[in-house]
């Protein structure tokens, strides 16, 4: 069993894309963190112009072809705008770690899942073991009623009415045979195998152990899920989150400071030198250029929120009621997982009082069933009797069956609130 959750979380699609979430929210935190460095931007530009034109270099109008360029690095940082970043980092990381929560709640909703379909296999299996063992009960008796009825002691008609059991037995073989296909066709679904895939589930090699409620109680099974139970996390995380929303549109009412820096530079090929003796024109270099007219510059800016058509407002109202709906659904997950492990207890204790019942109900028809065998062979019983005598065992076998596994299956979901892995193995 453990092997198939196992392999049924890694090849289950929505575990995939719940990672695929995960990787998400892990980039929206990546960036926030990056959101509060300053930026870094380079550009430049390379530009021709014919005909009268303004000279870049010296602002005059020319009539000719200039060619220019110009570069430019800059940067921009938020000095304070109200924590707004910062906290937004801050919920970043708490909706990377909400996801990791919904991931492993996902996961434990598949194992208990593959667990169902993994016990129902084996409830099949042991279902069918009854039924062929009653087939086989049935053709000795068959074989018995003939031998009879061959020295005269019995009438030909407890022939026919045993072959008629016989008959019914073997279609409850082939209805045991199709539940058990179905059952392992369910698993084989979860598990993202194909129907053609040849599957076998291994048994446990031990008797699977009926421990009672003594020591269990609803209040320690639901304070150890409140504390570690992945959608009661998932929801205090996502809460947390929501209140961070709250303080980053509260950020919108605080005025932000910025600061600005640059160092830009330009090239132009109508820029040159004059000499006013002899008024002659020599062209300036590329690199002289950028050098002379390297510009560099600084600057503060202050923005103060006045008035912005009510969005400030609008966005800490939705903010708070965004908190509020966190915290109701916070309590509603609390109310739920109390009402499934409540539910779930009642269940088991039910199923306990059953499978008790069951035990005793099997003990008692199966000494039925031999003093009933007894008197048939004798004569003393006709086969109508006999045969319900070997219908009511069988019935009660069934039963025992079936509260077995459903007070185990109980019983492991009570063990699973309490973080205890989903497993047959005594050690673990």
């Amino acid at each position: 069993m453990e092997r198939c959750i196992s392999y049924g979380i890694e090849q289950n699609i929505q575990i995939k894309q719940s990672v695929l979430q995960q990787e998400s929210a892990r980039l929206d935190k990546t960036q926030a963190l990056a959101q509060m460095f300053p930026n870094l931007n380079a550009n430049g530009g390379f530009n021709t112009n014919f005909g009268r034109n303004i000279d870049p270099g010296t602002n005059a109008f020319v009539n000719e072809q200039v060619n220019s360029n110009n570069w430019r690095i800059g940067s921009n940082a938020t000095l304070f705008n109200g924590l707004r970043l910062l906290n937004t980092f801050k919920q970043s990381q708490l909706d990377l770690i909400a996801a990791e929560y919904d991931l492993q709640g996902l996961g434990n909703d598949i194992s208990m899942n593959i667990a169902t379909a993994f016990m129902q296999v084996m409830f099949n299996e042991e279902l069918l073991m009854v039924a062929q063992d009653q087939l086989e009960v049935t053709a000795e008796q068959l074989a018995r009623t003939q031998k009879l009825v061959d020295a005269g002691s019995l009438p030909l008609g407890n022939v026919y009415e045993v072959e008629a059991q016989y008959a019914s037995n073997e279609l409850q073989v082939i209805n045991m045979e199709n539940a058990l296909s179905t059952s392992i066709l369910a698993i084989k679904q979860m598990l993202n195998l194909q129907a053609s895939d040849k599957f076998r589930i291994k048994r446990p090699e031990v008797d699977l152990p009926m421990e009672g409620l003594e020591n269990t109680t609803i209040g320690t099974v639901y304070n150890h899920a409140l504390n570690n139970w992945p959608q009661i996390k998932s929801r205090e995380t996502k809460l947390e989150s929501a209140r961070k929303s709250e303080q980053i549109a509260f950020a919108s009412y605080t005025p932000t400071l910025s600061a600005s820096a640059s160092i830009s530079t330009f090239y132009s090929s109508s820029f040159e030198d004059i000499n006013f003796t002899t008024f002659e024109r020599t062209p300036i270099p590329y690199g002289d250029q950028m050098d002379r007219n390297l510009s560099e510059g600084f600057g503060l800016s202050l923005s103060i929120p006045v008035f912005n058509g009510l969005q400030s407002r609008t966005s800490v109202k939705k903010a708070t009621l965004g908190r509020m709906n966190a915290e109701l659904q916070l309590e509603d997950q609390k109310n739920q997982l109390y009402s499934s492990i409540q539910q779930a207890y009642n269940d088991a204790q039910a199923a306990k009082r059953q499978f008790d019942a069951s035990d005793k109900s099997v003990n008692a028809t199966e000494k039925a069933f031999e003093y009933a065998e007894q008197r048939y062979e004798v004569g003393l019983m006709n086969t109508l009797e006999f045969n319900t005598a070997s219908n009511n065992m069988t019935r009660s076998r069934s039963e025992l069956l079936r509260s077995k596994y459903d007070y185990l299956f109980k019983m492991k979901v009570l063990d699973f609130y309490q973080g205890k892995p989903i497993t047959f193995d005594p050690t673990k």
